[in-house]
């Protein structure tokens, strides 16, 4: 550890360079999942690319593993590694929006609320996610789920380019027109970026009106009311309401949330929800859109330990019971399970020069556990792997939900998706300085079966 600081300190300016003797150590360590108490033996932050070649080409020399951190919130902890070096953009979250060409500048440790605030003041938005402090660098890389998924499809679907430095010392603009090969891995793969993002581009979109609102259900109520969402979606899945059932607790009691986003003017798909379902739709009505972005970090705030199992259908046939009884015996009132419906229509549409590989997902399922104490560790991740099994086998796992020995995730990807992996392996990172998270997982078994 020693050794690598020592280094360091020679190619990196001081202020840039956070090591275990420096004072802001200790909270500059932490990532969301704190189930990964890990102790990094450095950490640089810096946008400057001849800096960040020259920390890892040192960590290199010294056979030190390195990690890359954008907003820290990825649940496998993909962000950190033991004794290792971190390049941690985490304080770089600066967003500039262009009013003439629509575009918007994101720096890799950019928040979801840091881009909403920016652009909501201008009449504008990125779909992107549902927790206003998870870094959209990552959340791109991945896909990107949130509240507008199904008339303006995933966050990286809106992806216009990035600014890349690549293990040899280049610093590439990757887009549609140049490496294009590499922005369709950018595009929701899910694997990294073969380098690290020192910046990101967006289309916009206007931004739409908000009525949303959660509406609760007794959990003796839920069965039917999952049942008759999936008859009704499978029917006719709306462009213009996101829903997202959660079943979850208020105190010490289950009962399920319907929450529903209509980013429409036109309330007909709205209204056919709300006579089907019944209930008290009183909390459901025109939203500030920033403020509706953040309504899920109730459920994923503070951080703590946590532990998630994803399970996506290209189907609509789950039995909502299990889902029921699968909240009843959670270990505890921090658990949650989170059921994401998806217009595949909308999601077809992106597919072109884009890796995402869910886009005939019908729905995922969440399973979310959260809890403050080491010593309940395996009763929580019981309870997800448990359940996540009895639900049935899926068409794949979310990358960014899903830890990164997960085979489900690795068994989304098409044999020449995951060919063109490999060839993007070859082409900007040869020795694997990059390869941590589910492209690690990939490695050789990049000719996974997709049984």
């Amino acid at each position: 550890m020693s050794d690598l600081v020592s280094a360091l300190r020679r190619v990196v300016p001081e202020m840039c360079l956070v090591s275990p003797s420096t004072p802001e150590y200790e909270q500059a360590r932490l990532i969301y999942n704190r189930m990964h108490d890990i102790r990094p033996a450095a950490l640089v932050r810096s946008l400057d690319p001849s800096v960040l070649h020259s920390a890892t080409k040192t960590a290199t020399s010294l056979g030190v593993p390195i990690a890359v951190r954008s907003g820290g919130h990825h649940i496998g902890g993909f962000s950190t590694v033991e004794d290792g070096l971190v390049l941690d953009f985490s304080p770089f979250r600066n967003v500039v929006f262009d009013p003439e060409s629509g575009l918007v500048q994101v720096r890799p440790g950019a928040r979801l609320g840091d881009l909403d605030t920016v652009l909501a003041a201008h009449g504008r938005c990125v779909p992107t996610g549902t927790v206003s402090d998870t870094g959209i660098t990552g959340l791109t890389l991945g896909g990107g789920i949130g509240w507008l998924v199904a008339g303006y499809g995933l966050t990286c679907d809106h992806l216009h380019s990035a600014e890349v430095l690549l293990a040899d010392g280049r610093v590439v603009e990757v887009s549609r027109q140049a490496h294009a090969d590499l922005f369709t891995a950018l595009r929701g793969g899910g694997v990294g970026a073969f380098g690290v993002v020192l910046k990101l581009c967006f289309h916009t979109v206007p931004l739409p009106r908000i009525k949303a609102g959660s509406v609760r259900y007794p959990l003796s109520d839920a069965t039917r009311v999952l049942g008759a969402l999936q008859k009704l979606l499978a029917e006719d899945t709306p462009e213009t309401v996101t829903l997202a059932p959660v079943l979850d607790f208020r105190g010490s009691t289950p009962g399920l949330s319907v929450d529903v986003c209509c980013h429409s003017d036109d309330e007909r798909d709205l209204d056919r929800i709300r006579t089907m379902l019944g209930g008290d739709w009183s909390d459901v009505y025109d939203r500030h859109y920033p403020q509706w972005q953040s309504i899920l970090d109730r459920s994923f705030q503070p951080p703590m330990r946590g532990y998630w199992k994803s399970v996506h259908f290209d189907r609509l046939d789950i039995d909502p019971e299990l889902l029921a009884e699968a909240i009843r015996g959670a270990p505890d009132n921090r658990c949650s399970i989170l059921v994401e419906y998806y217009n595949v229509e909308t999601l077809r549409a992106h597919a072109e020069g884009s890796a995402f590989p869910l886009r005939d997902s019908r729905m995922g399922v969440l399973f979310s556990a959260r809890w403050p104490d080491p010593a309940h560790d395996d009763v929580h991740m019981h309870w997800a792997r448990k359940w996540s099994m009895r639900i049935g086998g899926g068409a794949g796992a979310y990358s960014n939900y899903s830890q990164d020995t997960e085979h489900q995730v690795r068994s989304s990807f098409a044999p020449e998706t995951l060919a063109s992996f490999r060839a993007l392996e070859a082409a900007y990172d040869p020795d694997r300085l990059f390869a941590k998270g589910h492209r690690a997982a990939l490695g050789d078994s990049a000719t996974v079966d997709r049984g």
